[in-house]
């Protein structure tokens, strides 16, 4: 798997050079899942955000309505999960799942994203604005459709 090029596709690494992804790339650890294993669970701390290199998972969201919960989104390679994780100390909105066997993400911690940005400000900032971007453009989608 070539690392560096999924990095480039993904949207809120998007502005870093070669070198900020290599450094980026060296803090995410790799996991495989089997159809059926839980990435992340509802309510659980949020303290890491993963990428999707191979497979697909599920986000799972259980309401009193739902209580055993419902898939609202399956999402594949390229695509992320938990980057809340990497701002905020609040718990999981929801719960991921993989949704087919020998599904591969690689995942990287808050203290280690942290760490990172502390030693490279440049490469905090970029993602900083690009998940503050993304963030303002669903909230304005959100009130538009509200209208």
């Amino acid at each position: 798997m070539d690392l560096i090029k999924l990095l480039r596709s993904v949207e809120m690494f998007s502005g870093l050079s070669d070198e900020q992804l290599s450094q980026l790339a060296s803090i995410f650890e790799e996991r495989t899942l089997n159809e059926g294993e839980i990435l992340f669970r509802q309510g659980d701390e949020g303290d890491s955000m993963a990428l999707i290199c191979e497979g697909f998972v599920e986000v799972i969201l259980a309401s009193s309505d739902a209580p055993q919960g419902r898939t609202i989104v399956t999402l594949g390679p390229g695509q992320s999960v938990g980057e809340m994780a990497l701002i905020d100390y609040g718990p999981r909105s929801a719960t991921v799942r993989a949704a087919a066997d020998r599904t591969v993400v690689v995942c990287v911690r808050r203290e280690a994203f942290e760490r990172l940005c502390e030693s490279n400000t440049a490469i905090g900032y970029i993602i900083m604005r690009n998940i503050a971007a993304d963030l303002s453009f669903r909230l304005r989608h959100r009130d538009l459709n509200r209208s």
